[in-house]
């Protein structure tokens, strides 16, 4: 990863950002960024002050050529979070911003990976882009994945604009598979970083419509909602079961263990043993609703006094 940095700086001559101590300046942090070749992130729109979540997109797979696009679908994926409740009307509390990191090579990796689950699938394909995302992570085609090293980069680079718990990263990847992923917060999978304060997650661009939209929203039902998926999918269920860490026993709190009453059974990949509020929702593949059912959206009422926060 040093060495792909020393070739964007050579290729794009990038100006570096200094990071001062930033131990005691959250009112500061926005303007401030690690020393590195990768671009400060930029505010999307209005800038709030005081008590604030910020959510920083980041480039993945696209080169400086495709710039422009990537800054579009920001501006998609914004909207996509603001047009939902409760976020609609936390919009004043609510920061996005955008990092223009450029990729040598247009699109993102894939990997080759054997399981138990469906045997070895995917090939090993290289690319050179800043965050190394690749796809068919444990044998699954759709999952996104990210090396130990760069997960530890995101935390150095944008744990600092974390306010009431963590900061919210979306890498946006150049690709038009139906590809994502995400982490819970204060959930990180290499289990490297003490106390981490950013939660990350990653979608592809897709259709760089109403698809992309639903990845948007889903994901961010993981990484900031910090809400279980709500299908049944055997596949996963087997090879998620690799990484616990994702996977723990107790569910999130939009899932239950019983049935009160009214809810539909089958969430978490598994077809019994888990009940969910709504028949379809953004946590299951609702793929044009902007509607969190009422469970999820208690849920993320409570996230966002956290994830705002007030000193």
């Amino acid at each position: 990863m040093k060495k792909y940095y020393l070739i964007i700086l050579i290729v794009f001559a990038f100006s570096s950002c200094i990071n001062d101590d930033l131990a005691n300046k959250k009112e500061e942090a926005k303007d401030i960024c690690i020393d590195s070749i990768i671009p400060c992130p930029v505010i999307i729109g209005q800038e709030n002050i005081g008590c604030v979540a910020n959510i920083i997109f980041l480039a993945e797979g696209f080169t400086q050529d495709e710039m422009t696009e990537f800054q579009t679908l920001c501006n998609i994926a914004k909207q996509a979070i603001l047009d939902m409740e409760p976020f609609t009307s936390s919009i004043n509390s609510l920061n996005f911003y955008r990092v223009d990191s450029p990729s040598i090579t247009s699109g993102i990796r894939t990997i080759e990976f054997t399981n138990t689950c469906n045997g070895t699938t995917g090939t090993n394909t290289t690319s050179q882009t800043p965050w190394s995302v690749f796809s068919n992570k444990i044998g699954l085609k759709r999952l996104l994945g990210l090396d130990t090293s760069t997960r530890d980069e995101l935390e150095s680079l944008y744990g600092h604009y974390a306010t009431g718990d963590y900061a919210y990263t979306i890498i946006i990847a150049n690709s038009s598979g139906f590809f994502a992923s995400a982490e819970f917060p204060g959930v990180t999978e290499f289990n490297t970083i003490e106390n981490p304060k950013v939660s990350n997650m990653i979608i592809s661009k897709n259709d760089s419509g109403e698809i992309f939209k639903f990845l948007t929203r889903h994901e961010f039902g993981h990484s900031f909602g910090n809400m279980d998926d709500e299908y049944e999918d055997s596949g996963s269920n087997c090879a998620l079961k690799l990484q616990p860490w994702f996977l723990p026993i107790t569910p999130k709190l939009n899932v239950l263990t019983y049935n009160p009453n009214t809810w539909f059974e089958g969430a978490r990949y598994s077809q019994t043993g888990y009940w969910r509020e709504w028949n379809n929702s953004i946590m299951r593949n609702d793929y044009y609703s902007s509607e969190y059912s009422p469970i999820q959206k208690s849920i993320v009422k409570q996230r966002l006094v956290e994830a705002i926060g007030c000193d």
